[in-house]
């Protein structure tokens, strides 16, 4: 239920800093408000995802495949609003990573290689959106900059999954540390 609750507090953030940009500049082409006009769109459909979900937790139906589903829509929903804006140079790629870090609040190492595949396939889309031939000497978003954002994938990935398997081992031993019957228990096996 924190995830839903904090993806809806994320997209009306998100979405506020569009708005403030939309609304503070100086001059608004058509373009600018086909997008804003996308966004908005988009926004509300993503929080009554949100809403929905919430709800749906909170009447205690709760679907084994409901996180994937929802981290699934995140992730194509991030990749949908980048396309529009600027393809793989939107600064919306970055909210990839805030899906793989959403995934990991549910402590499930499936829902984190999901989220970090799907992050990896949705930029490797965008890329594929901008770039006219993948094997060529000309590419619009420069090799490096796919091989240092691929690897962020990757490696924010494993450093969740590690996370994600050390939160029991480290609850047992705060749970250990805090209990002082725990603690007595200890320092007699010592003694």
């Amino acid at each position: 239920m924190r995830a839903a609750l904090l993806r809806a507090i994320l997209v009306a953030l998100f979405y506020s800093i569009q708005l403030i940009h939309y609304l503070s500049s100086a001059s608004i082409s058509n373009e600018d408000r086909l997008f804003h006009r996308q966004v908005t769109l988009a926004t509300i459909g993503w929080l009554f995802l949100s809403m929905s979900i919430l709800l749906t937790l909170r009447a205690g139906a709760m679907h084994p495949l409901l996180k994937y589903i929802s981290t699934g829509i995140d992730l194509g929903l991030v990749t949908l609003l980048a396309w529009l804006g600027h393809g793989p140079n939107s600064p919306l790629v970055t909210a990839l990573f805030l899906v793989l870090v959403m995934a990991s609040l549910r402590f499930k190492i499936g829902l984190v290689w999901f989220a970090t595949l799907g992050a990896i396939s949705c930029y490797m889309l965008l890329v594929g959106s901008v770039d006219s031939g993948w094997f060529d000497a000309k590419h619009e978003t420069p090799v490096l900059t796919q091989a240092i954002t691929l690897c962020s994938f990757v490696s924010g990935g494993l450093v969740l999954g590690q996370v994600v398997r050390s939160a029991r081992t480290m609850a047992h031993a705060y749970r250990d540390r805090s209990d002082p019957t725990t603690r007595l228990a200890a320092m007699e096996k010592k003694a």
